[in-house]
């Protein structure tokens, strides 16, 4: 947190410089912090505290909320497994565990910290979650300019990702998220029913949000209608890619005077052994556009050739949005397509960072709970600064009482 982090009647004031605190985190700091310097939030751990507890009153040691907070606090310093967050938490010296909100001796079991993830109300931890990290976001803005007199707009990605390990004999446990594309945060997640597909959870995961001045992005498979009325029937806009899944849509977008449309963008980008050229063009929608509210059709063409190989692939990806012409710039309107994958590299850091696909976790929603407690840790990693996660569970794991200090339990 500041220097000056304050905590009174149980709320904190937010960093007015996080780079600040990174600064005492790290040798260097960062250019970027997106953490407001004016709102004041509830402690985490009393966010946490307000979830219902599955838990007989007769047998709780701990409070849910400082329990939660340290299992947090284990998962930042890179703990992938249930195991590994007991072993964490064992290991913390007793004025870690005093100033987390847990006093005297403590004695988790594995399999206590197993049941209770279990047990746990998935839809309202996330729901906690997502608005607490939606509300240290708040100061940030979109890092390109809008024209003169526009508010600016924040890309918030929908995407979906199995959890692997899950896999039981009847189903694999499946989440849809959205991710703001600037900070990678997790405002909103949703379990996928069993047997269903991601559509139906899409209405559910959005429901609640406040999109004005948002466009949300996704792939193909959310190029629905009813989506597209429920997003603009909530103050937002949409920019959703187009494929054979809606083939008369598909098709019109097609036939439209590609040839003739001049060139809106071009970006030349080199790294990971390969060398991509996108080259973007822009239709405004002509009348009868068989998708509601759709103001421009987006053609964008990915060139990419193994620098190794030197095999060359060309791609054509088409899109529409609501975005009416002049509402951003045409970089702009490219970043955003772009930047709908960075919820992709979030998925990846779980993966890689977290082994979450390794997991073996799959009773009840202990699955989902690791996952939310993994975006928690992530957003509030990216939200004070940090680049390379790897390197924040590092550090967090060596030092937990910046963790705690993060989480604003200490200051």
């Amino acid at each position: 947190m500041s220097s000056q982090s304050i905590k009174n009647r149980g709320r904190v004031r937010v960093p007015s410089s996080p780079i600040d605190v990174l600064t005492r985190h790290r040798e260097h700091t960062v250019s970027t912090a997106l953490i407001s310097d004016s709102d004041e939030l509830p402690v985490l751990a009393e966010v946490l505290d307000t979830l219902p507890d599955p838990r007989s009153r007769r047998g709780r040691r701990y409070r849910l909320g400082p329990l939660l907070a340290l299992m947090l606090l284990a998962v930042l310093g890179g703990a992938t497994s249930i195991a590994a967050v007991s072993r964490s938490i064992h290991g913390y010296d007793p004025s870690v565990l005093s100033r987390a909100g847990l006093t005297g001796t403590v004695r988790l079991a594995t399999s206590t910290l197993r049941r209770l993830l279990a047990r746990l109300d998935g839809d309202a931890l996330d729901t906690a979650i997502g608005t607490y990290l939606a509300a240290l976001a708040a100061g940030g803005q979109s890092t390109a300019d809008p024209p003169a007199g526009r508010t600016p707009l924040v890309g918030l990605a929908i995407d979906g990702k199995a959890l692997r390990g899950s896999r039981t004999t009847d189903d694999t446990v499946h989440l849809l998220a959205a991710a703001r594309h600037d900070t990678q945060t997790v405002v909103a997640q949703r379990q996928v029913a069993a047997k269903t597909n991601e559509i139906g959870s899409f209405t559910p995961l959005l429901s609640g949000l406040d999109l004005s001045n948002t466009v949300v992005t996704a792939d193909a498979l959310h190029t629905q209608q009813e989506h597209a009325r429920q997003i603009i029937a909530a103050g937002g806009h949409y920019l959703l890619i187009v494929k054979g899944n809606q083939p008369t849509l598909h098709l019109r977008l097609k036939a439209l005077p590609w040839r003739a449309a001049f060139l809106s963008d071009r970006t030349d980008e080199r790294g990971h052994g390969r060398r991509e050229i996108r080259r973007m063009k822009i239709c405004t929608s002509r009348p009868g556009l068989p998708f509601p509210h759709a103001a421009q059709a987006i053609q964008v063409k990915r060139r990419r050739t193994d620098r190794r190989t030197g095999k060359t692939t060309i791609v054509t990806v088409y899109a529409i949005t609501s975005l009416p012409p002049g509402r951003l710039t045409h970089a702009r309107l490219a970043a955003l397509i772009r930047g709908h994958w960075s919820i992709e590299a979030l998925h990846h850091i779980r993966d890689v960072t977290y082994r979450e696909d390794a997991s073996r976790v799959r009773t009840g929603a202990a699955p989902r709970v690791m996952a939310s407690l993994r975006n928690l840790a992530i957003g509030l990693a990216r939200l004070i600064g940090w680049t390379n996660i790897a390197a924040a569970t590092d550090h967090y794991r060596s030092h937990p009482a910046d963790g705690l200090q993060l989480l604003g339990l200490t200051t």
